[in-house]
């Protein structure tokens, strides 16, 4: 068997290597779109080069509504996404009225075992933390709320970011007790084309509290990997200064794969690059094989690439053109 542990560890050190470590990363209803159409011994077959937990967590409140650890409530999208927050926890740009909660340190512990089992012992192994700066703010007090705030209430932004870091912090603390090897934020920044917020004020009220997660991660010796949809190259300095490893997930329509990769591949893991947006949803499977031999030859030299969709497949990807994925990347 393949030491894909070891392959993903020389992908970040920029080592080339004859083979591109990869993910096959699915929707739940994706998974079960498969599992009905290939059988349920078929995804366990997967050779997935990651392994990775979620730490969120999500209490049914009926046929359509949730409730996150934070009690954001979400009215869920038919077609399997987070949905939309319903309610407004901060209505008033302060915190008087809300306490933080404490992270669930038993489920914590739980899916680290998880992590770290037997199963898992040839993967590169992350703890996911999703909703981890901007997108809890705007969970608690709404996006257009916290984007006024930043010119109206700034104090209250760096309060709230810094309390969501906390909290962040306190998680990872728990999950850095077992043999992982890396912390992986989840955290929209971006557009179609540049940050929601803007690189100004990404660097005022983001990247401070990014810069203590990362800091918290690095002084534990283990790695760093990003999450943001959308058009962030405004920033990838800024990550690169405070400690980036992985950038995920990396679109190519939004992106030039060839200049992305000659300006930062020596710097930044890119992980991503097979479009959910396009090839995968509307491609043949002869295209979706073309683009991701495309993107392996570009992106894979000298290492930093980690081949997987721009997101996890949702169900409206045809079966065979994950299947041209995963033939292309498997037989490398």
């Amino acid at each position: 068997m393949r030491d894909n542990h070891q392959l993903v560890i020389d992908t970040l050190n920029h080592k080339e290597r004859e083979v591109v470590p990869y993910q096959l990363d699915l929707t739940s209803e994706m998974e079960e779109k498969v599992s009905q159409e290939l059988g349920p011994d078929f995804l366990p077959q997967v050779d997935n080069c990651l392994a990775i937990e979620r730490n969120e967590t999500f209490e049914k409140l009926d046929s359509c509504r949730t409730r996150d650890m934070f009690g954001a409530v979400w009215l869920l999208d038919p077609k399997g996404d987070f949905g939309i927050v319903e309610n407004c926890q901060l209505p008033e740009p302060n915190l008087r009225s809300y306490e933080f909660p404490l992270p669930n340190e038993q489920d914590i512990r739980r899916k680290c075992e998880r992590l770290v089992s037997k199963e898992n012992a040839s993967k590169f192994k992350m703890y996911t933390i999703g909703f981890s700066l901007y997108e809890r703010a705007w969970t608690l007090r709404g996006v257009e709320n916290v984007l006024m705030d930043m010119i109206l209430h700034p104090e209250f932004v760096v309060e709230l970011l810094s309390r969501i870091a906390d909290y962040n912090m306190s998680v990872v603390k728990i999950a850095m007790e077992y043999p992982i090897d890396g912390i992986f934020f989840g955290d929209d920044w971006g557009q179609q084309k540049g940050l929601i917020m803007g690189p100004n004020f990404w660097r005022e009220f983001i990247k401070p509290q990014l810069a203590r997660q990362y800091q918290f991660v690095k002084d534990h010796g283990l790695y760093l990997c990003q999450h943001s949809c959308g058009d962030i190259q405004e920033v990838f300095p800024d990550l690169i200064e405070i400690g980036l490893d992985i950038y995920n997930t990396f679109q190519p329509e939004i992106y030039d794969v060839a200049q992305v990769k000659k300006d930062y591949g020596n710097q930044l893991t890119f992980y991503g690059g097979i479009s959910t947006q396009h090839v995968l949803p509307f491609g043949t499977p002869t295209e979706v094989a073309e683009e991701t031999r495309q993107m392996l030859d570009i992106m894979g030299r000298d290492g930093g690439y980690i081949a997987a969709p721009t997101h996890a497949m949702p169900m409206d990807i045809p079966v065979e053109n994950m299947l041209a994925f995963l033939e292309e990347v498997r037989n490398q």
